[in-house]
């Protein structure tokens, strides 16, 4: 490429150059001077064509020739600057000279008729021309110098960056690995040195970040124990029995149990000691987590309160962990997966933000749990999670799926003013005590084949999707009071033992309660339509519960003479025979 372009320098300088020639060689000619008079008036015309012709030369060049591709832009420090060939010294010797002599002789040609101070004053021009040529090219070379040292000192620049980015990342990957080693120690204070020193590694490395969070789960997630509580009085080998006896009987206990100690060998107390020593180990673990990802803002000021929040999304992976006491208020992470974890304790996420899925799959919460408030993005799986204690979901958003699929709560669950955007699926779910007051559903909502155990109330909830409810057991009252179903509702082959009360509820569209029974209660309230069937006509009764009853559809009241034998309809309706 470089060749091509100095044969087209080279043939530019020759046809100057010939150019040249023919304005000398034309100068005797008798029409010259007229010539030569309108050039120096319009000169600016033969410029301008010479101009667009040589415009229309190059479009036509380069549409005949692909164009070639763009050059890559190096990074700052990598330019390299092609070095002067001996033929491109020559070609532009060569230019600079032709310039010089093409001048001088236009200025001697000029100037050769008239007195010797104007030729003198020629020559002297030509060589001032000359010279300035010479200067304009030590200039170019000056400059080509200049640029040729600040490419050399960038380079410099980034080799010294570069050296320091490497000893940066030396540094962080011996302390990383020195971390990760002390984890695997045996002696729990020097756990507590490794977890301490990745925090570090973490807090004065923002990209470093992840992979320490993603050490730290990995180490929670390592298969762990609680050691047992027993109190200390269980500890002397005497039973509740024993204790609450007489002293003389307790003094005899005590005598057999120390005999029987003396024949047995000691109990190690080193696993447990080990045990409570590992759980503190976790907890500094877990507070790790949790301080530099639960944002916590202020109630007064709406700023946020922790000064150590890391304000990146990150991801966490706690699956099949056991967590103590998780108090993750506030936490804002991205994927968060509990999978099959077993929180022992409390496990508080009030306030917390997942903007990726959450998964809480087959998690065990032994303690109470706490998401009121919390925001789902996306997803929400708690598909056969069981809550043995109380369960608040109150003021909780979801906007993507909520599963709750055969989940188990033990204790009371609260999903009061809770907003389900996307569907809530709670088939084959058990409930105690439940609240589901004032609750939005925009999506779906399945409680197919659930089970409430005690009272379920559904008051002033809204359902604007679809409902379902088929094949669900209401073993205490179920409350749907001012309840709203935009879309259809459907009860069939539920089961009301208890209390059923649809008073002042909505339907917008229709609900269906065919095979549906009831307890023979009084109080209850059915939706507009169906009734429970207190006759038995033509409804089998099943043998397992001869105490409930079918529901059906409002028989029609035919207009008439009152039947002779002084029978009245019921509360139902009568139904024609």
């Amino acid at each position: 490429m470089t060749g091509r372009r100095g044969l087209g320098v080279l043939a530019w300088l020759l046809a100057a150059a010939g150019l040249g020639m023919a304005v000398w060689m034309a100068r005797s000619w008798p029409w010259w001077s007229a010539v030569w008079v309108w050039l120096s008036r319009w000169w600016m015309v033969p410029i301008s064509v010479l101009l667009l012709v040589a415009a229309a030369v190059l479009g036509v060049l380069r549409s005949r020739h692909p164009v070639s591709p763009p050059r890559p832009i190096a990074e700052p420090g990598t330019e390299v600057m092609p070095a002067l060939t001996p033929r491109a010294i020559l070609l532009g010797a060569l230019v600079l000279l032709g310039l010089g002599v093409t001048a001088a002789v236009l200025l001697l040609v000029n100037f050769s008729g008239t007195e010797p101070r104007d030729r003198l004053d020629a020559i002297r021009t030509a060589a001032t021309l000359l010279v300035g040529t010479g200067g304009g090219a030590a200039l170019l070379l000056a400059a080509r110098r200049q640029r040729a040292a600040e490419l050399s000192l960038a380079v410099q620049h980034k080799a010294a960056a570069d050296t320091a980015h490497d000893a940066a990342a030396r540094r962080i990957t011996e302390l990383y690995l020195k971390a990760v080693e002390q984890l695997g120690s045996d002696k729990a204070a020097v756990r507590h040195g490794g977890l301490y020193a990745l925090e570090r590694v973490a807090q004065d490395n923002p990209d470093q970040r992840q992979t320490v969070i993603n050490v730290i789960c990995a180490y929670l997630r390592s298969p762990y124990t609680p050691p047992s509580e027993r109190p200390a009085a269980s500890r002397t080998g005497l039973s509740a029995a024993t204790r609450r006896s007489s002293e003389s009987d307790r003094v005899a206990a005590r005598t057999t149990a120390v005999r029987h100690i003396g024949l047995r060998p000691p109990t190690p107390t080193v696993a447990s000691e080990q045990l409570r020593q590992e759980r503190e180990v976790r907890l500094t673990a877990q507070r790790i987590l949790t301080a530099h990802l639960c944002l916590g803002p202020d109630s007064t000021t709406g700023q946020p309160s922790n000064s150590r929040y890391w304000a990146e999304d990150y991801d966490l992976d706690l699956t099949g962990a056991t967590l103590i006491d998780f108090h993750a208020a506030g936490l804002m992470v991205r994927q968060a997966t509990f999978t099959e974890v077993h929180f022992s304790g409390d496990a508080r996420f009030s306030g917390a933000a997942f903007t990726g899925d959450a998964r809480f799959s087959r998690a065990t919460f032994t303690g109470r749990a706490w998401f009121s408030g919390a925001t789902f993005t996306r997803r929400a799986w708690f598909d056969d999670a069981t809550f043995t204690s109380r369960a608040w979901f109150s003021r909780a958003t979801f906007t993507g799926d909520a599963r709750f699929n055969t989940a188990t709560f033990t204790g009371d669950a609260w999903f009061n003013t809770a907003m389900f955007t996307g569907a809530a699926l709670f088939d084959g779910a058990r409930f105690a005590d439940t609240w589901f007051s004032r609750a939005t559903f925009t999506g779906s909502a399945r409680f197919s084949s659930a089970t409430f155990t005690r009272h379920a109330w559904f008051n002033d909830a809204t359902f604007t999707g679809r409902a379902w409810f088929s094949g669900a057991t209401f073993t205490g009252g179920a409350r749907f009071k001012r309840a709203t179903f935009t879309g259809g509702a459907w009860f069939d082959e539920a089961t009301f033992t208890g209390d059923a009360w649809f008073v002042e509820a909505t339907f917008a569209s229709s609900v269906v309660m065919a095979g549906a029974e009831a307890a023979s209660t009084q109080s209850s309230v059915w939706p507009t339509g169906w009734t429970v069937d207190d006759h038995h006509q033509g409804h089998a009764v099943p043998r397992d519960a001869p105490d409930m009853l079918r529901l059906v559809p409002v028989p029609a009241v035919l207009v008439g003479p009152e039947p002779s034998n002084g029978c009245g309809s019921d509360r139902g309706g009568s139904r024609p025979k």
